[in-house]
């Protein structure tokens, strides 16, 4: 059985320290690191306050959230554009005003209609920050478009060398952005089905972007995207590889489900193939396994 790839002290959940997550990801051949889905769901809503904090407990080295911003320009965590599946509203985000998401409550778990609804509220961005500030870091999905407004709170809370931004956008985009900050953002190219074509720019993109890490999306394990050929070009640039094992349909099956049943086909199979960074809806199952 494969085991994290990198020698390094076995922790137990909640004792992972900033500075040691920092050493991890900086160094592109280092352990292999776990990524909460939404923050730890099957414990409190997603993208919930208590959530974040139960991924912190579960040992999380990153969570990933999804941010949207409201008519008055207030940065929430959702992932969808609306407020129906997760709370007890309807309506878009973006015609709401902060004020009229804080009224409402968080639905359990993955929300929708079935959920009993919690005394839980729509967090801010700033509050999620506040929270994970010195404990772990975070990916932030879902808010290329106000990638500035997002920027200028990690600067306000003092996080932005714990945040690591994503996209699929052009390198000409992302070099934009990059450009001329007061402290330098991380970022995290994606590869995915709108872009399958960049397997072929790794190099320039390394060398306009210096992406930290790519994040390859795919269908089906014969796919280019996660080839050999295409994860040694990306280490060989000093990248960090990130793969998501939540559904079949972004890992080529090799997903949580099939880690349960056969980790091989799993987890282990990714980290095979040098994946060292893994996004999960199972943290508990994934940290035992890294940890065993």
């Amino acid at each position: 059985m494969v085991r994290n790839n990198i020698a390094a002290a076995r922790k137990q959940p909640s004792e992972s320290s900033l500075k040691e997550i920092l050493s991890s990801f900086w160094d592109p051949n280092g352990r292999v690191m776990m990524a909460v889905h939404r923050g730890n769901w099957k414990q409190a809503p997603e993208n919930s306050l208590a959530a974040i904090q139960y991924s912190v407990v579960a040992g999380a080295d990153m969570i990933e959230i999804d941010v949207q911003q409201t008519t008055d320009g207030v940065l929430i965590l959702m992932h969808d554009e609306t407020v129906d599946r997760m709370t007890n509203g309807t309506g878009s985000i973006n015609e709401m005003t902060f004020r009229q998401l804080r009224e409402l409550r968080l639905r359990q778990y993955q929300g929708g209609i079935n959920q009993p609804l919690t005394n839980y509220s729509i967090p801010t961005l700033e509050e999620i920050l506040i929270l994970i500030k010195n404990k772990v870091m975070i990916n932030l999905d879902k808010c290329w478009d106000y990638r500035e407004q997002v920027y200028e709170v990690l600067l306000r809370t003092g996080t932005v060398s714990q945040a690591l931004f994503k996209s699929t956008a052009s390198a000409a985009e992302v070099q934009l952005f990059l450009a001329d900050k007061i402290e330098q953002p991380l970022y995290m190219q994606i590869i995915d089905d709108s872009n399958p074509e960049m397997v072929q720019d790794i190099d320039y993109i390394c060398a306009a972007v210096q992406p930290q890490a790519f994040e390859i999306c795919f269908e089906d394990e014969a796919d280019e995207r996660i080839s050999i050929e295409v994860l040694d070009r990306i280490k060989s640039n000093h990248c960090r590889i990130w793969t998501n094992t939540m559904w079949d349909s972004i890992c080529g099956g090799h997903s949580d489900i099939i880690s349960r049943v056969d980790v091989s086909e799993g987890w282990e199979w990714h980290i095979r193939r040098g994946v060292n960074m893994i996004q999960t809806d199972d943290p508990e199952g994934l940290f035992a396994y890294l940890n065993e």
